[in-house]
């Protein structure tokens, strides 16, 4: 395996896809070609931040299906940087094809994968079952985890505790804290997890506009989203440069 595989995790709504998508360009942009594969094997929820198509013959399923050298031709072309593909469900998809992904058939496109690109981003899920998140956890060599305070997201910190301590990748993770929308305080949820965050992005009160736009929070020039810039610059700075941000 040749490229480096840096996988995004964090519970529901905590901005793992927005992150995802956003630190793919920043990557991109260092003359990295980079992929960015989806976890969501319901629908194809990544072309939204692209505003592009996948057809039938692209796509997810093709990719997990297929033994074939040309695995690249599986991804689509970001249309804003000539670095970045994406892989992600095709756009008109009925959705009964995710029960039948495998760890196996995961493991294999990842590592077909790694030969065509530099640098791989999984778009992690939630769930510990799915089999995209899982093998992309294991295989990463970094694990962005995204934490947006709330008593739900202490929950889920909590609830996958022993999980990251029976497949030992705590040393793996750096935790990054999105800046809550006022109604949570940051402080008490540094307090009730004990967590050290090296990396706090800000509340982007257009993000959900930006995002259904197809537009790249990382391109857009108001405030929030230059200061977001900044940061998602000093993580891909650490990843071009070598081990951890």
């Amino acid at each position: 395996m040749s490229s480096k595989i840096i996988t995004v995790w964090g519970g529901n709504n905590s901005g793992k896809s927005t992150f995802a998508t956003n630190l793919a360009y920043a990557l991109s942009v260092r003359e990295r070609l980079v992929a960015l594969i989806s976890s969501n094997l319901v629908f194809g929820e990544l072309q939204i931040f692209f505003g592009q198509n996948v057809p039938p013959d692209k796509g997810m399923f093709r990719a997990l299906s297929e033994d074939n050298p040309n695995i690249g031709e599986k991804f689509v072309a970001s249309g804003e940087s000539k670095n970045l593909f994406f892989l992600s469900p095709p756009s008109r998809y009925t959705g009964l094809l995710c029960d039948t992904v495998t760890l196996e058939q995961v493991e294999q496109m990842i590592n077909a994968a790694s030969v065509v690109f530099d640098i791989l981003i999984i778009d992690g899920a939630a769930e510990l079952t799915n089999p995209v998140s899982g093998v992309g956890l294991w295989l990463a060599e970094t694990i962005c985890t995204l934490h947006r305070p709330s008593i739900a997201a202490q929950m889920w910190h909590q609830g996958v505790a022993d999980f990251v301590r029976e497949l030992h990748i705590a040393e793996k993770q750096i935790h990054i804290l999105q800046a809550p929308n006022g109604e949570f305080d940051d402080q008490t949820y540094r307090e009730m997890t004990g967590l050290y965050f090296p990396f706090e992005l800000p509340y982007v009160k257009r993000a959900s506009e930006l995002q259904n736009a197809g537009t790249p929070l990382y391109f857009h020039r108001d405030r929030a989203c230059r200061y977001y810039g900044k940061v998602l610059e000093q993580i891909a700075d650490g990843i071009c440069g070598g081990g951890k941000p």
